[in-house]
């Protein structure tokens, strides 16, 4: 599971950047700033971070600039299917029209494309999916609901689960809007 990040640098970096020292190293933080802005600040909110950082500088200067150039690389994102998960990280609510429409056009190509405030915001379902044993699925759901609620939780899930090894599992119902797909199997002789 990939994730890229798209970080407007013109839109409360600072508080965009928040849980970049959570992600791992398969994750892509793509962080766009203003021709001529100098970046020891932002690198140093980075510093801490095992993610993949680029730095990109606006190509021209100008209202909306920055907006424009992250919706553009956001599409080609979406076009190669390089991410599973792809956030624009900005307060800006104007990408929401843009992000809609790829939304709407190209839902199969990603799990979830989406506007969020903070790379800390986009990170409770990616962290628990990235769990690859019980320990992991433990310490995710600890971090993401603390230590309390996050043990409650996994305790119950693991009932859940072990109970579930007795009883076959029902059909899994599929919202109204995803097509089924029909999956036929080769019979063993």
């Amino acid at each position: 599971m990939k994730m890229i990040f798209l970080v407007d640098g013109d839109n409360n970096i600072g508080t965009g950047l928040k849980g970049v020292d959570m992600l791992a190293k398969e994750d892509t933080v793509l962080i766009f700033y203003q021709k001529g802005l100098p970046l020891n600040k932002i690198q140093n909110l980075c510093a801490n971070s095992k993610a993949n950082i680029q730095y990109i500088e606006s190509v021209r200067g100008g209202k909306n600039s920055i907006d424009f150039q992250i919706i553009t690389e956001l599409g080609v994102l979406v076009g190669k299917r390089e991410a599973d998960y792809a956030y624009v990280i900005s307060q800006d609510k104007g990408y929401a029209a843009s992000i809609d429409a790829l939304r709407a056009r190209y839902g199969n190509a990603f799990q979830e494309v989406g506007l969020r405030p903070s790379i800390e915001s986009c990170l409770a379902l990616p962290f628990v999916l990235k769990a690859k044993d019980r320990q992991s699925l433990c310490n995710a759901l600890v971090k993401e609901f603390g230590a309390a609620q996050g043990n409650v939780l996994y305790n119950h899930l693991k009932k859940i689960f072990r109970a579930s090894d007795l009883v076959p599992p029902a059909p899994a119902v599929q919202p109204e809007k995803e097509k089924s797909v029909k999956v036929t199997r080769r019979k063993r002789h």
